[in-house]
């Protein structure tokens, strides 16, 4: 399981840059809390929120790629 979040965070980083690669990683494999991250980067709470849809958008449309081949 931890190996598919790793392969997410690079697909997400590939399809939206570094931040919402950095916050999905920090979320989902680091654990970090949503309202320290947002601190971190110096953004808001509502960014960090937008920037993790994307990230499992990203993966959703991954898998269903993925399933269809």
């Amino acid at each position: 399981a931890e190996n598919q979040l790793h392969a997410g965070a690079e697909v997400v980083q590939h399809g939206f840059g570094p931040r919402v690669e950095l916050v999905f990683r920090r979320f989902r494999i680091e654990g970090v809390g949503q309202r320290l991250i947002a601190e971190e980067l110096g953004v808001s709470l509502t960014t960090v929120e937008k920037d993790l849809q994307k990230a499992y958008r990203a993966l959703v449309a991954l898998r269903q790629r993925l399933d269809t081949e």
